[in-house]
């Protein structure tokens, strides 16, 4: 496989998440109650987990099976989601009559009035996920401290554990004492992963770091989604979620160009310590900008 189809292959990758994530989203909104919004967005990211750990735990399963073939592996991955792609062609329908999904016509400018307050938490997300790289470094990482390549999945079982043993119970707290002070929870978690895996020289230093990455994810991702749902007007929940998503893309993109020079310039500790100082600049802008209690 050639360094353009991997880059073919994530692109194509993360266009799907781009089509299908703002409508999802849209849809958990609609469906849960003001009151549990936390809660819901907790959940869904805590079901997310699951699949982000038993999927590289099968993959090691077939690297060891395979003998290392990395390429059957990914042909492997394609069953469940041609599986995936069945289920919603064959089985899952549009509800009809009074349950229906209300439609009306699309106005671009009625679309882009977002308010000053969706604008706020698109800002604040854009400066943590700026700061938060992609997992990919954390893979990274595991390579640089000498694991072998066949284990290197078995970091994103260790993350997507603290992930996803977190998000539902920090949903549900958001509920109840609001998002702001889980918001800097999650930003102080990272700093420590950051720091941690930039100095980490052994396993044991490595998985400290990957377990308090997973932990500033659980306490975030949901929080994130569920503030931006209670800031939106009703009709405009697609839209939002949609440009909530195109802004952070292209911030993780800038983030993770950067990181990568300041990985092969000055080294592997580089793009975690500066990681670190931007995420103490995202909590500063939390505590300034945020009000204390439910956002929303």
């Amino acid at each position: 496989m050639t360094l353009d189809q991997i880059v073919l292959a994530k692109a194509l990758d993360r266009v799907g998440k781009g089509i299908r994530g703002a409508p999802r989203d849209a849809i958990l909104t609609a469906a849960s109650p003001p009151e549990l919004r936390g809660a819901s967005f907790g959940l869904r990211k805590s079901l997310d987990t699951v699949g982000g750990f038993l999927g590289p735990l099968i993959a090691v399963g077939a690297m060891l099976w395979l003998a290392g073939n990395i390429q059957q592996v990914f042909w492997l991955a394609t069953i469940p989601a041609a599986l995936c792609m069945a289920v919603l062609i064959f089985y899952v329908k549009e509800p009809a009559g009074e349950t229906a999904i209300k439609r009306s016509s699309f106005r671009l400018a009625e679309a882009l009035r977002l308010t000053p307050k969706v604008w706020m938490v698109i800002g604040l997300t854009s400066v943590i996920m700026l700061a938060r790289f992609s997992e990919a470094f954390v893979l990274l990482k595991a390579l640089d401290i000498g694991i072998s390549a066949t284990w290197v999945p078995l970091s994103l079982v260790v993350m997507h554990a603290a992930y996803g043993l977190t998000a539902y119970p920090v949903g549900r707290l958001s509920d109840r004492i609001g998002s702001s002070g889980l918001l800097l929870c999650s930003l102080a978690f990272l700093v420590a992963a950051h720091l941690t895996l930039a100095v980490a020289g052994s396993v044991w230093g490595y998985v400290v770091g990957t377990v308090l990455w997973g932990l500033h994810m659980g306490f975030s991702q949901g929080l994130l989604g569920a503030m931006i749902a209670s800031a939106t007007p009703d009709h405009l929940k697609g839209s939002a979620f949609g440009t909530f998503n195109l802004v952070t893309g292209l911030v993780v993109l800038v983030g993770n160009t950067a990181a990568g020079a300041f990985w092969h310039g000055f080294g592997a500790q580089t793009p975690f310590l500066v990681g670190a100082g931007l995420t103490v600049l995202a909590m500063g802008l939390i505590a300034f900008w945020l009000p204390r209690g439910k956002v929303g």
